[in-house]
């Protein structure tokens, strides 16, 4: 009876199962991107206040709720997080942000005094306001979204760094393998000023310097253009990842219509050297080939004289021998440009593995050899990058680890006016905005986006080029356009010609694209009726040239009541290499009386 007993009340202690939770794609979503994003702040090593995310409150007359909040020394970042289409969301928000970047204390004291979170106060005044004052926080709003955002909307809606997915996955790359010396490159793309961060903040005294030993090769002796110096000095491989950056083709800086071409960091790589400098705790003795700019560097001759160096990096006190030299630079990150070396140098990064304890240590001790290569003042952005990638190629063409896309990537670099060039910066001006928004696989984790391969060589390259009477050159009323032709072109005309070519061409996907269904004009393998793909913009392409040859070219307006015959169309009647056959069976469709 007893053990009867006790069973019976064994079994009324049970509590009942609780309910598993079903999350819906959407939530599942949402739930991702947050835990990219947080794991993504928490390895460059900012942290999370908790129990804020989801409050509703009101600022200033207007409703609004933060997603997340940030912060790191005394920086505070408001994240917003979005996985829907972000232009009326964007839209929604701007008076908020508005009020905010408007007055940025008035909204700490609203965090801190208002009801609306009530637990933040006691943990903001012991991790930022024991520390620094109000004034003192660099706040910084952060737009999150999954989904591409127009350069209609970001116009709008300015004063918020927009973190695009892009971007996201490539901080979330680099921070997982460099971990917390990513956030000097997090930083410059928050576009923080350097002097008004952490302990920076508090000096009284101008942005300070040091000093390296080295010498100075001019220009007779490495035979490099006139203005272009050659500075070697050894810097401990702290200094130089504070002040390091690498133009990444991955990554979130745009240079317009150049190229970047440096890989991501390997992380096998990275801990095959963490491991050496562990073990055997010797320096790399091959050089790291940087560029510096001259407004954030000073040469002093052997004996501390300061040497002029003018616009056009000429040296008053000029020898025409390799001199000793101070190699003085200023202490601020993202000033240093490695072309050649990353991996040497972020070998040294302050990391959480094992050999960390060993590596700490040898980041003030060891010291790396550096070649610079001094720019003169006057050089522009894009010989400037033209340059160093000319030196990488020169320097890694020969080794296993440069890929033919690379080379590739360069090589269009070198040569901005070939076809090849002009048709890729045409691909990701489509991608920005217009029907084509956010189509194209851009990145290399992206595998549900169309490819661009095939519309670069088949489609767009026949159309661009400088030549025939199908082609847009023909089209383009320019005067000065055949000096597009000559061995030195000039920059500002080929982007005049660029812009021509996208307008053109986004004129006539506005005008098809608005005879389409929403669930046609979609990349979908299940969906049957949907008809993005490679082959039909290639024979929209194609179509193009048909109209260029025919005289029979409009604005958008005129293509859209052209393509209102294009109902009907059986675009899966034709094989990927059919995009001319295509091309024309549209033409006579919709251009055809």
């Amino acid at each position: 009876m007893n053990k009867f007993n006790a069973m019976v009340k064994t079994a009324k202690k049970k509590k009942p199962k609780r309910k598993k939770i079903v999350l819906t794609e959407q939530q599942k979503e949402q739930n991702l991107q947050r835990k990219e994003i947080r794991d993504l702040m928490l390895n460059i090593g900012f942290s999370r206040f908790s129990k804020i995310d989801g409050k509703n409150f009101v600022y200033d007359g207007r409703t609004s709720e933060l997603d997340d909040l940030f912060y790191l020394e005394n920086i505070l970042v408001i994240m917003e997080y979005t996985i829907g289409d972000p232009s009326s969301h964007l839209l929604n928000k701007k008076i908020f942000y508005d009020k905010v970047n408007s007055d940025k204390l008035k909204f700490i004291d609203f965090l801190l005094e208002g009801n609306a979170f009530s637990s933040l106060k006691t943990s903001f005044e012991e991790n930022i306001l024991n520390n620094y004052s109000k004034r003192e926080i660099q706040l910084v709003i952060v737009y999150a979204s999954k989904k591409k955002i127009g350069d209609e909307h970001r116009n709008l809606v300015q004063n918020v760094c927009y973190l695009d997915y892009s971007i996201v996955k490539y901080f979330q790359v680099i921070s997982k393998i460099i971990k917390k010396s990513a956030k000097y490159e997090f930083f410059d793309f928050l576009k923080l000023d350097f002097d008004k961060i952490g302990e920076s903040i508090k000096r009284s005294s101008l942005t300070p310097t040091e000093q390296f030993q080295g010498h100075i090769l001019p220009e007779e002796r490495s035979c490099f253009q006139a203005g272009f110096k050659i500075v070697t000095f050894y810097m401990d491989a702290n200094a130089l990842l504070k002040r390091a950056y690498v133009l990444r083709n991955d990554g979130w800086r745009n240079f317009g219509n150049v190229e970047l071409y440096q890989r991501l960091l390997i992380s096998k790589k990275i801990k095959a050297m963490r491991k050496y400098l562990h073990e055997q705790s010797r320096v790399f003795v091959n050089n790291i080939i940087v560029t510096l700019s001259s407004k954030h560097i000073k040469l002093y001759d052997k004996d501390k004289n300061l040497l002029t160096v003018d616009s056009s990096g000429c040296i008053k006190e000029a020898d025409t021998k390799a001199q000793p030299a101070l190699i003085e630079i200023e202490n601020k990150p993202n000033i240093i440009g490695i072309i050649d070396g990353q991996h040497r140098s972020y070998a040294y990064h302050e990391g959480d593995d094992v050999y960390e304890k060993t590596i700490q240590k040898l980041r003030t001790i060891q010291n790396l050899l550096v070649t610079g290569i001094l720019y003169p003042e006057n050089i522009t952005t894009e010989a400037r990058l033209r340059f160093e990638a000319k030196l990488f190629l020169e320097i890694n063409a020969t080794q296993q680890g440069a890929s033919s896309s690379l080379k590739q990537t360069i090589e269009n670099i070198l040569n901005p006016n070939s076809s090849t060039a002009i048709a890729k910066h045409i691909i990701t001006k489509l991608n920005e905005s217009g029907p084509l928004l956010d189509k194209f696989e851009e990145h290399w984790y992206e595998s549900d986006k169309i490819k661009t391969a095939s519309i670069i060589s088949f489609g767009l390259k026949p159309l661009i080029k400088f030549s025939g009477s199908d082609s847009l050159f023909k089209l383009w009323n320019n005067s000065q356009k055949e000096k597009l032709l000559e061995k030195e072109f000039n920059d500002q005309l080929l982007n005049e010609y660029k812009e021509f070519c996208v307008n053109e061409i986004r004129n006539l996907l506005i005008g098809f694209s608005a005879n389409i269904t929403k669930e046609n004009w979609a990349i979908s393998r299940k969906n049957s009726t949907a008809i993005l793909s490679v082959t039909t913009l290639n024979g929209l392409i194609n179509c193009l040239r048909f109209l260029i040859e025919n005289n029979k070219t409009g604005d958008s307006n005129y293509y859209r009541k052209c393509f209102e015959k294009i109902s009907g169309f059986n675009f899966k009647s034709f094989k990927s290499s059919q995009y001319r056959k295509m091309g024309e069976s549209i033409y006579k469709e919709c251009f055809i009386e």
